[in-house]
């Protein structure tokens, strides 16, 4: 079972856990981080008895994950994996340079280094989206003008069809530590499963 904020978020985790062989029944959350970390403790009730994978985002760099992490649940469950994304999944995306370039229509030198150092992934890559050769990109990711809006009206699913499609997990954790660390938890329960 999978537990994440939004439905932008759903493709990363999917292409994540299929790196290891996993696969996902159902996910869970899509509501907004509140929303996510109220229900957590019940998810990780359930991990008691079958595995979880549970992702927010950490929303700024300043801010230390492991505080965070052990506030929103003090004592995961064996099959929980509880994972916070630095700053936003957003960053992590950015870290496999290759790929997002060529989703966002952009020269890979655009894409910036140390994605978790970003404050605001999200608003970094609209901001690269501006600046897109292709048209469905800047008009599906930034938000119309006057609209009130924080991102464009196809944002939440081209992003989850590129974390599923095109994302490779692997190859961005070389640039995201958070991302790397959370591959190690992920694969460390595979192994417990199939082990």
């Amino acid at each position: 079972m999978v537990g994440v904020e939004g439905i932008s978020d759903e493709g990363a985790v999917r292409a994540i856990l299929r790196e290891f062989g996993l696969t996902v029944k159902m996910v869970q959350g899509k509501n907004g981080k509140d929303s996510l970390l109220k229900k957590l403790p019940a998810y990780n009730n359930a991990a008691v008895h079958f595995p979880w994978f549970v992702l927010v985002d950490l929303d700024s760099a300043d801010d230390c994950v492991v505080e965070k992490a052990s506030m929103w649940l003090p004592k995961p469950s064996v099959n929980m994996v509880f994972r916070v994304a630095v700053a936003e999944l957003e960053g992590w995306l950015l870290a496999d340079r290759e790929a997002i370039s060529d989703f966002l229509g952009i020269s890979e030198s655009r894409i910036p280094r140390n994605p978790d150092l970003l404050d605001d992934p999200k608003r970094e890559i609209i901001n690269l989206a501006r600046k897109s050769r292709k048209r469905d990109i800047r008009e599906g990711l930034v938000p119309r003008p006057r609209s009130g809006a924080s991102v464009g009206p196809t944002y939440a699913s081209d992003i989850r069809d590129f974390g599923q499609r095109s994302w490779r997990p692997r190859v961005a954790a070389e640039d995201s530590p958070s991302l790397a660390r959370c591959l190690l938890r992920v694969e460390q329960l595979a192994e417990r499963m199939n082990g």
